[in-house]
């Protein structure tokens, strides 16, 4: 039998693909995940964020979240064809777990899945409380300002 490890692999697009190339890229790598013997467990889109640094002249890129099971040569082959992919400014693989069974680790990372999406969700909630926060203290001030003038 063959020892399948875990892994999770992030990469980050050009921010002006399409959605249809996106999608493009995303069902290659999937493709090449199966081919190799692995099994996909979670497909995220994660959408367009700002990055840390400017990569090729660009301020934001498209990441997408792969987590996988294989036997060790699919990292080769998925980082081969990520390589490959013009469009790509950049990639990450980390192996997760080693010997694991694809069946458990799906229902693990469906319920990481879960609380990833809760936690992105909570986070969103706090950013629009903040900025409904600071507008409400920036027309305070104007009106203050109004209050002044007279």
């Amino acid at each position: 039998m063959t020892i399948l490890n875990e892994y999770e692999t992030t990469y980050v697009a050009r921010p002006d693909l399409t959605d249809d190339q996106m999608n493009k890229i995303t069902e290659k790598i999937e493709g090449v995940v199966k081919a190799a013997g692995g099994t996909m467990l979670v497909t995220e889109d994660w959408g367009k964020r700002k990055l840390a640094y400017l990569i090729n002249r660009h301020q934001k890129g498209h990441y997408i979240y792969l987590n996988y099971c294989g036997p060790s040569p699919i990292i080769n082959e998925v980082e081969r064809n990520l390589r490959l992919e013009d469009n790509l400014l950049r990639f990450l693989t980390v192996k997760i777990e080693d010997d694991v069974e694809p069946d458990a680790r799906r229902a693990l990372a469906e319920d990481r899945r879960r609380l990833r999406i809760e936690r992105m969700a909570a986070l969103k909630a706090e950013e629009e409380a903040e900025a409904r926060y600071r507008a409400e203290a920036e027309e305070e001030d104007g009106d203050l300002g109004d209050t002044l003038d007279e």
